[in-house]
């Protein structure tokens, strides 16, 4: 492993267990097993840490996307919901800290992604539509708003999971899913089921008539 592959990945699994604030550039150097003379040779500064993180963010998305697969939208928004869960596992300091967030290179890797991960959606929509496999929009605007709902639940599922008991691994999948499958038509939700095998992700859980008690909530 080269020398600044090997603090990277030392200073992400700090930065996972205690926040990208909690460390000086020479306490990272202790961590790293070197001086501090040592590591400011390859990095001058956190900031420029966070430079060569984004980098291999963008690898990481990269790859992912590599996988993509021509006009199956199933797969495909599937696929961009585990890319960030990929990544709020591998790096959740950056998620959970805004100010990680607005650092301009980490900003600049977010920001492009968002914008493509919607456009996708948006366009499994339209490719929906063609086909038949979703309803005409009932009124302007909701396959919009579901193209951003898809990708606002995915990216702030590691907030839901620092505050919610979280069961399955696949709950951010089920739960965008559960806003589309009403969109669907009977040929969509055919193909869907048809697509995923056994049918599971049109069982989201506790039917709502178990609700009502609340019980379980207090």
């Amino acid at each position: 492993m080269k020398t600044r592959e090997r603090i990277l990945s030392s200073v992400i699994e700090a930065f996972n267990e205690k926040g990208y604030h909690h460390y000086s550039l020479g306490e990272l150097a202790g961590i790293c097993q070197m001086s501090r003379g040592n590591l400011a040779y390859h990095y001058k500064s956190k900031e420029n840490i966070l430079d060569d993180i984004s980098l291999m963010m963008v690898k990481d998305i990269t790859r992912f996307e590599k996988r993509r697969k021509d006009f199956i939208a199933f797969y495909n928004l599937s696929l961009d919901i585990r890319t960030c869960r990929s990544l709020q596992k591998w790096y959740p300091f950056i998620f959970r800290d805004y100010s990680v967030l607005e650092h301009s290179s980490i900003n600049d890797v977010m920001t492009n992604w968002t914008k493509k991960v919607i456009k996708r959606n948006l366009d499994a929509f339209a490719y929906g539509l063609e086909v038949g496999n979703i309803k005409s929009e009932p009124y302007d605007g909701l396959y919009y708003q579901l193209a951003v709902n898809a990708w606002l639940i995915t990216y702030n599922w590691i907030s839901q999971k620092s505050v919610r008991e979280m069961g399955q691994s696949n709950e951010a999948e089920r739960m965008v899913w559960s806003t589309i499958i009403p969109h669907f038509t009977e040929k969509g939700l055919g193909e869907f089921i048809s697509f995923y095998g056994d049918g599971v992700h049109v069982n989201f859980g506790i039917p709502f008539k178990q609700y009502l008690d609340l019980k379980h909530l207090l």
